[in-house]
């Protein structure tokens, strides 16, 4: 597969630089024939108005291809907290003969050379949106040789993006090789292979992911999601990718984070609309109102409070997403684990059976899944409708099996502080609640227990404790000395 690339400026690109807003990486040649990305059940629920916007002001539609582009053409909403890739950097000394030039860039603050460059893309001064490929770099100095260069198109003190966006497109290449096929172009859960698999593989779009390292109000890490892709999930068919290198799994993370950013943009921006400009919304309300009265209320949405809900979001999106790599996110035991025993596993067990925890209403008695949560009808909470079928559903509307304890199959992982932070922040999109308010001690206890299900017999499992091992005989004791 040739990959051929290059990167268009809007405005301006990196804020680091001063100048900030969009950078589209234009990816060509791919094996992929996906044109766009798809949108939500939830858009398609709009008026065709509120999808594709009136006169100048976007819809939701239009604005997803605005900030986030497609996976042809990708385009960096700044804001966002994705490691794009590359450097901003000035033009230091410049030296052109012919179409080649000798430069030296100096980086600017808090960027980082990158090891390897490929093309450099002129952000301000006369050249502004032209891109020239690299034949010699050197990320010690910031020295390179550029190729295709005309007359008055860089010039010292010029603002230029090197390789700027290269891990998000790698990302989207890697991603689009290993990932689609489940996970979907569009990070939905429905790729062409989905249909066939249980669980359905994760949809991207509600920011949400069960398994991770932070508490229970925050999002995933970036190191929650390189060991779900190092390590793979158990139990599902989710592998492993242990064998890549680690910066393309980081850039394979960044990308996901980037479907996920999109999907929440969407499904908020949507929220914003829905309660008056959905398809139901509008035929209730043309029972008082001209439809052509509604469509003007819309419009003037969009021109004048639009904008500022688009920000909001953007906003929120930075501050959640940057939060859940911070030391306060994280999830750490304020005792360690107390030692594996008898009497912890039984402590445990007191505990799994409590009526303050209760683990046993979806677990079981016996931890086998089968606990009576597992035999009721629940109602959908968007819809306020029954399931067709018993059983406890997660966000994305999935009947959620609660774990069968015996088999040692832990999904987010079975080292004793994975199940620590499954107790701790939940199952986040799955029914399986937070029980942060418990005593630390108290959860090892718990993992200890859970820990021994599958290999033994629970010790305290009918509330007796186990028999005192008898003393030796004092007789056969043996000797001093010996």
């Amino acid at each position: 597969m040739r990959l051929g690339l290059a990167i268009m400026l809007h405005t301006a690109v990196l804020k680091r630089a001063g100048i900030a807003a969009f950078l589209a990486i234009v990816v060509t040649g791919c094996s992929d024939n996906n044109a766009s990305f798809s949108i939500s059940e939830k858009t398609r629920s709009l008026i065709p108005e509120a999808q594709a916007g009136i006169a100048e002001s976007p819809g939701v539609v239009a604005l997803l291809d605005q900030k986030f582009g497609t996976p042809q053409t990708l385009k960096a909403w700044m804001k966002l907290p994705v490691q794009w890739g590359g450097a901003a950097a000035k033009v230091e000394v410049f030296a052109a003969d012919g179409g080649e030039a000798k430069v030296k860039f100096t980086a600017e603050e808090g960027q980082t050379f990158p090891e390897k460059a490929g093309f450099v893309n002129v952000v301000t001064g006369a050249g502004a949106g032209k891109t020239f490929s690299v034949s010699s770099w050197d990320a010690a100095t910031g020295e390179a040789v550029l190729t295709g260069l005309d007359g008055g198109s860089l010039a010292a003190g010029d603002i230029c993006s090197i390789d700027g966006g290269s891990t998000i497109q790698s990302g989207r290449v890697l991603y689009m090789r290993h990932c689609s096929h489940c996970h979907g172009t569009a990070g939905d859960g429905n790729g062409p292979t989905a249909q066939y698999l249980y669980p359905r593989p994760r949809d991207y779009r509600h920011g949400v992911f069960k398994f991770t390292s932070t508490n229970d109000m925050s999002k995933v890490s970036r190191d929650d999601l390189l060991r779900v892709l190092r390590y793979g999930i158990p139990g599902t068919y989710m592998p492993s990718f242990l064998l890549m290198k680690d910066d393309e799994l980081t850039a394979i993370v960044e990308y996901v984070r980037f479907l996920s950013m999109r999907g929440e943009f969407e499904r908020k921006l949507v929220n914003e609309l829905a309660s008056d400009f959905s398809e139901d919304a509008v035929e209730s309300r043309l029972k008082d109102e001209q439809r052509s009265d509604i469509v003007g209320e819309l419009a003037k949405f969009l021109a004048e409070d639009l904008p500022g809900v688009v920000d909001g979001i953007g906003a929120e999106l930075e501050e959640t997403w940057v939060a859940a790599d911070t030391e306060d996110a994280r999830i750490i035991p304020s005792v360690p684990r107390v030692p594996d025993s008898d009497e912890s596993r039984r402590r445990g067990r007191e505990l799994y059976l409590s009526k303050t925890l209760n683990c046993a209403d979806c677990h079981g008695i016996d931890g086998a899944g089968n606990g009576p949560q597992t035999m009721i009808y629940e109602k959908n909470p968007v819809t306020s409708v029954p399931y067709n079928e018993p059983g406890l559903h997660d966000v994305w509307d999935n009947l959620n099996q609660p774990r069968n304890l015996h088999t040692g199959i832990f999904r987010g992982g079975r080292r004793p502080i994975d199940l620590f932070c499954r107790i701790h922040a939940g199952i986040k999109g799955s029914r399986m609640p937070s029980f942060k308010n418990t005593p630390h001690e108290d959860i090892w206890h718990i993992v200890n227990y859970v820990l021994s299900i599958p290999f033994e017999s629970e010790p305290g499992a009918t509330g007796v404790a186990a028999a005192p091992a008898a003393a030796p005989d004092a007789a056969a004791a043996p000797a001093a000395g010996e």
